[in-house]
């Protein structure tokens, strides 16, 4: 913790972190000494996931339906 300018407080905040969330910072720190991800919080992809948008199932299983029954080998003379 060499850049830290005040290692009583860093010490004080972790202290009060709960194993979650010090999962969390750990990761963050990660990030931050790397400059990579290699870690994506469950809190971060589960805010993340509220915006995707709503999946219709019966067209989506019936496009993977589809996508199979091509003709996409050389010589397959279904």
């Amino acid at each position: 913790m060499t850049a830290a300018h005040d290692y009583d407080d860093m010490h004080h905040l972790v202290e009060q972190l709960t194993p979650d969330r010090l999962v969390e910072v750990r990761a963050h720190a990660l990030r931050l000494v790397t400059g990579r991800r290699t870690f994506i919080p469950w809190s971060e992809l589960k805010r993340a996931a509220t915006h995707l948008p709503r999946i219709d199932y019966a067209e989506f299983r019936s496009d993977v339906d589809a996508a199979i029954d091509q003709d996409t080998l050389l010589g397959d003379t279904r």
